[in-house]
């Protein structure tokens, strides 16, 4: 993968791009369900927070956040849903090649959870 930077290279080929829940230096995984009480207490963006606790019960939502170990602090969260499909992203670098890195990086998480939805279906 180039996604522009190369500490971003490095932590997608150490670390992979997880779909299933779990935590690592680079990645957090967690599956969400609509309403979640959990949601109030994990510092999210206002639009996911939002998102979240306005769905149904029975709809299922995975958050998958990236990291940047190096510099503690977090580079971007995405909310997917269980189609595999990308519904709301944040990009919390404001650098332009931050930006770019962000973008690639969303492209191969969308690729990541339609193949996952797809070997599951």
């Amino acid at each position: 993968m180039n996604t522009g930077l190369k500490t971003i290279d490095n932590l997608i080929e150490r670390f992979g791009i997880s779909v299933g829940e779990g935590h690592d230096a680079f990645q957090q995984v967690l599956d969400l369900y609509g309403g979640d009480s959990r949601a109030t207490t994990m510092k999210l963006p206002f639009c996911f927070y939002q998102i979240i606790t306005n769905l149904p019960v029975s709809r299922r939502l995975s958050l998958h956040q990236f990291y940047l170990p190096h510099r503690k602090a977090r580079l971007a969260s995405f909310l997917i849903d269980e189609n595999g499909q990308i519904i709301e992203q944040v990009y919390y670098q404001r650098d332009s090649k931050y930006v770019k890195a962000c973008k690639k990086l969303q492209s191969l998480v969308q690729r990541h959870y339609l193949k996952d939805w797809a070997t599951a279906a």
